[in-house]
Formats: structure tokens, C-alpha cells, sequence
């Protein structure tokens, strides 16, 4: 556990340091978390293929307790309403409307969930 959290205040130092503008914004702190959560989720996909349990769960424990202090994302429901929202206000449809709802849900839902929404239903 104090590696990882070590870790993470490591990353949010390097990302201080890139940003010169005092305090570093919520934004990028959800940036870098998100940054290191994807690292852990594309590890315990490797290891799981390769069989290596004991690491896949090592990876699973830090993912765990790097997503404590994400925010909570929205669910697949939430993300097609305000999908379809943008889209009804816009007039918007397949790369553009990503765009668009790739812009406003920043931070707020997974990039794959959007995707996915904006690909079958709104393409």
C-alpha cells in the first residue's frame, strides 16, 4: 500500500512540476490517477493471460486503492442520456459528437464507455 501511495505522490509531483501555474488543478491530479489506473488495468490483463495470478492480484489491490480516490465515474445510463442530450442540443453525430461529449463528460465517465455509446447509437 505505501508503495503505491508513494508512487502516486511521486507522479503528482512530476505533473506539479510540468504545470507552473501554483496549485495543481483537480483536473490533473484526476489525469494522473486515471493515468496510473489504466496502467494497473492493462497489467492484470497481461498477467492474467500469462497466467501470473499472484501478480494480477498485486495489480488488482493497487488499482483498488488508486480508485478510492478517483471520483466516482458515471454509468453507462448516465453517459447515454447526456450523450443524447449533447446530441439533441448540438445536432452532432459520429466523430464530431465524440468530440463534443468527449470534451464535456472529461474526468466524469470512461473514454471506452463513450466510445462505445456514441459508436452503436449515435453514429
Amino acid at each position: 500500500m505505501l508503495g503505491v501511495l508513494r508512487l502516486l505522490l511521486s507522479e503528482l509531483g512530476y505533473a506539479q512540476a510540468d504545470y507552473k501555474e501554483g496549485e495543481l488543478p483537480d483536473e490533473e491530479v484526476v489525469r494522473v490517477l486515471n493515468k496510473e489506473a489504466k496502467k494497473r488495468k492493462d497489467s492484470i490483463e497481461i498477467y492474467e493471460k500469462v497466467g501470473e495470478t499472484v501478480r494480477a492480484d498485486q495489480e488488482k489491490y493497487e488499482l483498488a486503492l488508486i480508485e478510492k480516490y478517483l471520483p466516482t465515474m458515471m454509468g453507462e445510463a448516465e453517459v447515454e442520456v447526456e450523450v443524447a442530450k449533447i446530441a439533441a442540443e448540438t445536432g452532432l453525430t459520429g466523430g464530431r459528437l465524440m468530440g463534443a461529449v468527449m470534451g464535456k463528460l472529461k474526468g466524469k465517465a470512461d473514454g471506452a464507455v463513450i466510445n462505445k455509446i456514441v459508436s452503436l447509437k449515435f453514429s
